[in-house]
């Protein structure tokens, strides 16, 4: 054997190696970015249950904010203020789900379930009389998002 074979040997073992271990780290990269979607999304449904867990374990929250979504009116001032912190939490997670979307973090099957379930608080009565105020504290993509896409 010449040494122009074995040179051409040598390089033919070392583009295998190459290429397996550019097939090694693909993999890698994968699984890496299915974990961090995985946690991300945890993350949202964490967020949005502990809020939802808050909302029901304290007395007469959950009747009042339930009383709000009807009419805002039927709230007393301190009551309304109440509400409205409630709602910048509960909208604060429904935007950051939205993003999550944008992202690709939450495919579209899932989207689907939380799109119909946030259009469907921002339709509430009392939550649009919330947003004439709070609006500007949330992104424009979010914002017309919820504008945009009535129930």
């Amino acid at each position: 054997m010449n040494w122009d074979a074995i040179g051409a040997i040598a390089e033919l073992v070392g583009a295998a190696g190459v290429i397996a271990t550019l097939g090694y780290l693909a993999l890698q990269v994968r699984q890496n970015t299915i974990s961090t979607r995985t946690s991300s999304y945890q993350a949202v449904v964490e967020s949005i249950s502990e809020w939802t867990r808050a909302l029901g374990m304290e007395p007469g929250v959950a009747q009042m904010f339930v009383t709000g979504l009807s009419n805002i009116d039927a709230l007393s001032q301190e009551e309304r203020t109440r509400f409205g912190f409630i709602l910048i939490a509960l909208f604060r997670n429904f935007e950051n789900v939205f993003y999550q979307h944008q992202n690709g973090v939450v495919d579209d099957t899932i989207w689907e379930g939380w799109s119909f379930r946030i259009r469907s608080n921002f339709a509430a009565p009392g939550v649009q009389v919330w947003w004439k105020n709070a609006r500007n504290a949330y992104s424009v993509p979010f914002r017309k998002f919820l504008e945009e896409n009535p129930l």
